[in-house]
């Protein structure tokens, strides 16, 4: 620490402890690649913590039924009600897409077998890896960086009172005055190794959320080269949700149903092995490069 101790000054430039989504790309291409493996570790692991969390809320269901299961049977159970969420979340990303009027037109002359057939279609392409996305995991990745951008704002508060103090004991003689001034060197010192590694963490979740950027672009090209299965698919679950629901309200059903689940309108035992579904004619794969994405606004 350079004897005069002026205030550290932040090469990134200070960061105030405000929620900002993106404010500037990450242009290390190391921290971009290892931003991408953490991502996908954090995928699996947020996999995995569902698949635990069914085979709890499963396990507890089936004890108040009186049903004993292995533990075996117990986690194929909840690998199995994890699958059919994706499913079931892939339905309504289906149905939000708003397909045209003339594919929901042709949808209706179909009946029930063809539609199923589209929707697996458009399904596959939603559960691929290619349209895998991490963008859920922006909130817990902006809750880590804001935590340290308030970090460093307090480290430079405390920097910016301590080279103060230093600067009025700089005309101070004596022993005493000497001790504070080399103990306040140490400080500030560590103060440094401290912003050091505030502004790195800071670095680092930015290069988590222009990686969750890179791979929701990546996403939407995907989708994009597939738009008219995609489309087909929406239309297909439209009309099936649709004509699902007539059957469930009936005229003068007192308590009307809402909605309906596509793989098991009738309901379901959480224990019974899902029915094999038709493997849908392969899409060709399009490769889309990973980069570094400029956010809004720095383009």
């Amino acid at each position: 620490m350079n004897a005069e101790a002026s205030t550290i000054v932040d090469p990134q430039q200070a960061y105030p402890p405000s929620p900002v989504v993106i404010d500037r790309p990450t242009d290390d291409l190391f921290e971009f690649v290892a931003a991408c493996q953490e991502l996908r570790r954090r995928v699996v692991d947020a996999h995995q913590a569902q698949v635990d969390h069914a085979r709890v809320t499963l396990g507890r269901q089936l004890s108040a039924e009186g049903r004993q299961v292995s533990a075996a049977a117990l986690r194929e159970a909840a690998r199995w009600q994890v699958h059919s969420q994706r499913r079931r979340s892939a339905d309504q990303e289906l149905a939000g897409m708003h397909p045209p009027g003339q594919l929901l037109h042709d949808a209706e002359q179909h009946d029930d077998t063809e539609l199923y057939r589209r929707r697996e279609q458009a399904l596959a392409l939603l559960l691929s890896d290619q349209a895998a996305s991490p963008v859920h995991l922006v909130p817990e990745v902006l809750a880590d960086r804001e935590h340290a951008c308030r970090q460093q704002a307090l480290l430079v508060d405390d920097q910016t009172q301590l080279t103060n103090e230093l600067a009025r004991l700089g005309g101070v003689r004596g022993l005493l005055s000497h001790r504070r001034v080399r103990q306040l060197h140490a400080d500030l010192a560590e103060l440094d190794r401290l912003l050091l590694e505030v502004q790195a963490e800071i670095g680092r979740q930015q290069a988590l959320l222009d990686a969750i950027h890179a791979a929701d672009a990546n996403r939407h090209a995907w989708l994009a080269d597939h738009q008219t299965i995609l489309h087909e698919g929406a239309a297909a679950v439209a009309v099936l949700t649709r004509r699902l629901l007539a059957l469930a309200n009936p005229p003068g059903c007192p308590q009307p149903v809402l909605e309906v689940d596509l793989d098991h309108p009738m309901g379901h035992d959480p224990l019974t092995p899902p029915a094999p579904l038709p493997v849908p004619a392969p899409a060709a794969r399009v490769q889309v490069a990973a980069a570094p994405a400029t956010p809004p606004g720095h383009g």
